[in-house]
């Protein structure tokens, strides 16, 4: 009876602690498929969550111009290898470009500013006025191992924990890290910058964070295209090429002292959308 007890406990005592490795290692799996590792991490892609019955017009949100290509119709050859690399966490991702998620998708989890299209007279760009009001601002040091995360982190804090009210405030699309160029075009300053949500707007809390301030921006008539794929993708950069030349094009001048990285989407987890923006004299 008594070894019968004694080894019902040890029974019970070691699938406890079998449960708990495995908990334990169930947790760590999690965290390696899911967490943000950096910029050679891509999140696992949900095909069935992620695609939209929309068409290309819908979900670039402009025409293109007549012989050019869109990035996800770029000819594989034309690729850089990291969209055939493996990720590192051996998940399926969606590294190559694709048509990027639709506006409507993009705010449809959250809160938007009540950004307005316009009318535009060329192809290959989207005219929008986007409202003056506040946003949560940090600066952000290029020379930082891991720069814009670093500054969002910062911006995000802000929303939940860094501020004097003890509040929490919602989150909101897109992120737009306004980069300040010199004469020649080279990067002299940035900032990340979160809209701050519409119920926040006249009554703001405070930052307790020397590094995040809030701003406010005035009323800007933007010009953009849209791309499905990540900030440091080449292809990403040579949107704003393609967004000079278009509105070139219509002798449309812009401020050249400004260059905008617009995010709509969480980076890494699906389909993306990501803008490549110039603001409007």
């Amino acid at each position: 009876s008594g070894i019968n007890a004694e080894y019902g406990h040890y029974y019970i005592t070691n699938n406890l602690r079998m449960i708990k490795a495995l908990f334990i290692a169930l947790f760590f799996v999690t965290v390696d498929a899911h967490g943000y590792k950096g910029p050679e991490w891509r999140q696992t892609y949900d095909k069935a969550e992620k695609t939209e019955d929309v068409t290309e017009l819908e979900a670039y949100g402009f025409e293109e111009c007549e012989d050019w290509v869109r990035p996800h119709e770029t000819p594989e050859g034309e690729l850089e290898e990291i969209h055939f690399e493996d990720a590192l966490n051996g998940q399926h991702h969606n590294m190559k470009p694709h048509q990027p998620q639709s506006m409507a998708m993009a705010c449809s989890h959250y809160e938007c500013p009540n950004i307005e299209v316009l009318q535009s007279d060329g192809c290959g760009y989207i005219t929008r006025y986007i409202p003056g009001g506040y946003w949560i601002s940090s600066d952000v040091d290029y020379s930082a191992a891991e720069p814009l995360r670093e500054a969002y982190v910062r911006v995000h804090r802000y929303r939940y924990k860094n501020n004097d009210g003890g509040v929490r405030i919602p989150s909101t699309r897109p992120t737009i890290t306004w980069e300040t160029l010199d004469a020649e075009g080279n990067v002299i300053g940035a900032t990340m910058n979160m809209w701050v949500a519409s119920e926040w707007q006249d009554k703001f809390p405070g930052s307790t964070d020397p590094l995040v301030r809030i701003v406010k921006m005035p009323d800007l008539k933007v010009y953009s295209r849209s791309y499905g794929g990540y900030l440091e993708d080449e292809l990403y950069g040579e949107q704003f090429e393609l967004l000079e030349e278009a509105l070139s094009n219509q002798g449309i001048e812009v401020d050249e002292s400004a260059r905008l990285r617009v995010v709509f989407t969480y980076l890494r987890y699906g389909s993306q959308r990501i803008e490549a923006m110039l603001v409007g004299r």
